[in-house]
């Protein structure tokens, strides 16, 4: 079991990998605001991007994605609702919905979606993640198949036609030597949008009605 520090657990930086893809959602939407939804402490937003080896891609993730704004929201870090009283271009949720109970998860992705101006962007796995709840269970507690998580996009997203999203979808495979690797592979409606292993969903019919609830 791995054990993490105080300072290391909901840092933000999960986000580091989904980093270029969403700035090439953000490039075809032009997008120039964001709102990170279960940003963590945001200690993403206070350092440089840098590669493996170090090097400075980036002063601020704010220049790499073009963007002049970036809003956080965690209310598990710091509940401040006032983040979620205005709409943003694109709205990231990178590490957290695979990490809630489902039977949140449809009110949770409406609200993403009522959030944003252009586009939608989260992830998420089927396999466990490296954390545990202090009551035994896995962290990641909604592991379903990508088809299953597309279906329940795709429903919300009815009533939000004019939206896009893309959802990152994670799964080990194994690579030419038998070792386990994380491929990604992206599920999107944006048809200006180019990803390595990705999948262009079209644009999903119009709602009749949305039910609140």
């Amino acid at each position: 079991m791995v054990e993490f520090s105080a300072r290391d657990t909901f840092s933000g930086r999960g986000v580091i990998r989904h980093v270029p893809s969403i700035q090439k959602l953000a490039f075809a939407t032009s997008a120039t605001s964001l709102l990170d939804y279960g940003s963590g402490k945001g200690e993403q937003y206070a350092e440089d991007l840098r590669t493996k080896d170090g090097d400075v891609i980036a002063s601020s993730l704010h220049e790499y994605w073009n963007v002049d704004e970036i809003a956080c929201y965690d209310p598990g870090v710091r509940d401040d609702p006032s983040v979620l009283e205005r709409r943003y271009d694109g709205v990231i949720a990178t590490n957290v919905l695979d990490h809630l109970p489902e039977e949140d998860l449809p009110w949770v992705i409406d609200q993403l979606f009522s959030k944003a101006n252009k586009f939608v962007y989260a992830n998420m796995s089927e396999h466990k993640a490296n954390a545990w709840l202090p009551n035994g269970e896995n962290a990641r507690v909604t592991r379903k198949s990508a088809d299953w998580w597309v279906d329940l996009f795709s429903r919300v997203s009815k009533y939000y036609p004019e939206i896009r999203f893309c959802l990152a979808f994670g799964k080990h495979q194994k690579d030419e030597q038998g070792n386990s690797e994380l491929a990604m592979t992206h599920f999107h409606t944006c048809p200006d949008l180019e990803l390595p292993s990705s999948f262009y969903l079209g644009n999903m019919p119009a709602a009749e009605d949305h039910a609140e609830g």
